[in-house]
């Protein structure tokens, strides 16, 4: 079976970077494209005439679509037979980190530093994840638990002794410990490339969110903190925070939920809700398909101005672009209801929204900063009408490879007043405020009011009108 195209895409698909379905692509697949399915999918030439046309495609996909209309009761009552994404034994098994000390503690300026290499996990059988995991702690006293994040750039800056920025100096000075992994794609990290084509292969098996790259990343980051603990003269128990945007948003969110020791997430350009959207529902999907059929339409006239490296990213991770799910399922022989089967476990452990009322009564904090134009957290109108709960600052024009409006705050510190306070305490963050407007002939009148918790000093309202269809370009 030819898969090297599948592995990257479903590398992607973990984070929600391309469209979980498509029912029509953007662009009819080329000739030589057409060749190819047809050697593999002989049974699509509806009239046998040895050619495969486009339009036969399109019916032959169409059915793996419409098998996706099973009973959803059923799915439902599947879902929860299955096994958990992660197992907490293995999270916790210090025995199995296998930890290489690269760089004993020392002292570097008002810190003590240690730098190891740890195994995250024999992801499958054979196959090793090892990485590097450095940790800071003051120059005296041990840290009472930490705040951790996968980014911190590459292995050359991570191997090098750590001047902690002016925030993370004051989390030290208050008894706050820092520790830094690497969460990044494996072609980014030095003796991992290639990795995800084996991964690929595995997962194709039998669509285990074990061998997806949310699964590593998050892992990576629970593992990290068993690493931490194992160092009782320099950390004792205490809140884990983790932060980070996209992949380093995602991860810390996925190990919150999955792992108690977690306290909270700040994840920007990450996604917090399952919608109607991310579930890849049929009608959602055929709204983002149009969209971006008028969108390229319009690129390609000469009315959107848009470079062709963004053109190529847009054509590949938007909601309903042409590396669908509907697409990949059929290369790879599964059916739609499997496919979907895979995003329902994935989600239902990955998603806050989804486990809101367990993470509540862990008494946890979480913050997303998606932001408003952002091609992995679109779901804003859904989100904000099914789960107005979860605190969310969206940015105005911010999102992966944008560039945030110019009136926005440039000393916006979300983050660091997130961690402060979840560490120590303090005046509370705003809640999420109650909105209304009312139209009176020409003129709109919108109001927003925080009802309860701190009041703002000041604010203004955005809003944006005819917005797309969400995910799509």
């Amino acid at each position: 079976m030819k898969t090297n195209r599948l592995f990257p895409l479903f590398a992607i698909l973990a984070l929600a970077l391309t469209a979980p379905f498509s029912i029509a692509q953007a662009q009819q697949p080329s000739e030589s494209r057409l060749a190819q399915l047809l050697k593999r999918f002989p049974e699509a030439d509806a009239n046998g005439d040895g050619k495969l046309t486009a339009e036969e495609f399109k019916a032959a996909r169409q059915k793996f679509q419409q098998s996706r209309q099973g009973n959803a009761q059923q799915a439902v009552v599947a879902q929860t037979k299955e096994k958990p994404l992660f197992n907490t034994e293995e999270i916790l098994d210090e025995s199995t980190l296998d930890i290489k000390i690269l760089q004993d503690w020392h002292p570097v300026g008002a810190t003590r530093q240690k730098l190891i290499e740890i195994n995250v996990a024999e992801w499958w059988p054979g196959q090793d994840y090892r990485i590097p995991v450095r940790m800071i702690v003051p120059l005296e006293g041990k840290a009472k638990g930490f705040s951790i994040t996968g980014a911190n750039g590459n292995l050359e800056a991570l191997m090098k002794d750590t001047r902690p920025s002016d925030f993370q100096a004051k989390l030290l000075k208050g008894g706050v410990g820092i520790v830094q992994t690497l969460v990044r794609a494996s072609r980014q990290l030095v003796g991992k490339q290639g990795l995800d084509q084996k991964m690929g292969r595995q997962f194709m098996k039998d669509l285990n969110p074990r061998y997806t790259v949310l699964w590593i990343w998050s892992m990576t980051l629970m593992r990290a903190t068993t690493a931490a603990y194992t160092e009782t003269y320099y950390f004792e128990k205490g809140k884990v925070a983790g932060s980070g945007s996209s992949k380093n948003g995602m991860a810390p969110a996925v190990a919150l939920i999955n792992d108690q020791r977690f306290t909270a997430t700040c994840s920007n350009h990450a996604g917090a809700y399952y919608s109607p959207t991310r579930r890849a529902e049929r009608e959602e999907i055929a709204k983002a398909e149009g969209a971006n059929k008028v969108f390229f339409e319009a690129v390609e006239a000469g009315d959107i101005d848009l470079d062709q490296n963004r053109d190529r990213v847009f054509r590949r991770v938007m909601v309903g672009s042409e590396g669908g799910m509907g697409q990949m399922a059929m290369e790879a022989g599964k059916s739609m209801v499997e496919m979907q089967n895979f995003l329902d476990r994935l989600w239902s452990r990955a998603c806050v929204a989804e486990n809101w009322d367990r993470l509540m009564e862990r008494g946890v904090d979480i913050l997303f900063e998606p932001g408003t134009h952002d091609y992995v957290a679109y779901d804003i109108v859904w989100g904000a009408q099914n789960h107005p709960q979860v605190p969310v600052y969206y940015q105005p024009n911010g999102g992966h490879s944008q560039t945030p409006h110019v009136a926005t705050a440039k000393d916006e510190q979300n983050r660091d007043a997130f961690l402060w306070h979840h560490f120590f305490g303090g005046d509370s963050l705003l809640s999420p405020p109650e909105s209304s407007h009312k139209v009176d002939k020409n003129k709109l009148t919108v109001s927003v009011s925080f009802e309860e918790g701190p009041q703002p000093t000041d604010g203004r309202i955005w809003w944006m009108y005819d917005r797309a269809p969400e995910g799509s370009a």
